[in-house]
């Protein structure tokens, strides 16, 4: 019976912590700073049709293949800077001077417009990592950039991937 007390009081002191903890206020999110790329914490994801890989098996090898070509263009940039009020600066180590761009912030989310994303690249973060979300659109892009002529046809890779999502992760350092 005093075990079950004890069980019980621990329960209700857990239960009570968890409970105030959940009513703290969220910190804000505070992207002004420098970020880092985390190299080990970028993804690039494809769902491809079974159908059209069954057709085109060598367009399936390809894209196993060149699958770490396509994820280390999005190892690109090395560092991103965002600055007050909300301008950015993206990092190279193969172009001397930053890409300078804008952003406009929502909480978490965030949207960058710079000369390499002209319609703008969402990401978000969490005040200890960043993400930038490539789109579908950007990686054919990169993978278009990979084709020669011995390789499939442009249309072919378009019906084989049904969706290409790619995920470049930073760290704050300052």
């Amino acid at each position: 019976m005093k075990g079950i007390k004890l069980i019980t009081i621990f329960s209700i002191l857990a239960m009570a912590l968890s409970i105030s903890g959940c009513n703290k206020e969220l910190q804000p999110i505070v992207l002004t700073g420098t970020w880092d790329l985390d190299t080990a914490a970028v993804i690039v994801r494809i769902v491809y049709s079974p159908a059209v890989a069954n057709e085109h098996p060598e367009t399936l090898k390809f894209l196993a293949q060149n699958i770490n070509k396509i994820k280390r263009e999005l190892m690109k940039p090395q560092r991103i800077v965002f600055k007050a009020p909300n301008l950015t600066e993206f990092i190279y180590n193969d172009v001397p001077l930053p890409i300078n761009g804008v952003y406009e912030q929502d909480n978490a989310y965030f949207m960058i417009t710079n000369p390499l994303f002209p319609g703008g690249i969402g990401g978000a973060s969490d005040n200890l990592r960043l993400e930038l979300y490539y789109d579908r659109d950007y990686l054919m892009m990169i993978l278009y950039t990979l084709l020669t002529d011995e390789d499939d046809a442009p249309i072919t890779y378009d019906r084989l991937i049904e969706t290409f999502h790619g995920v470049g992760s930073y760290k704050k350092i300052n």
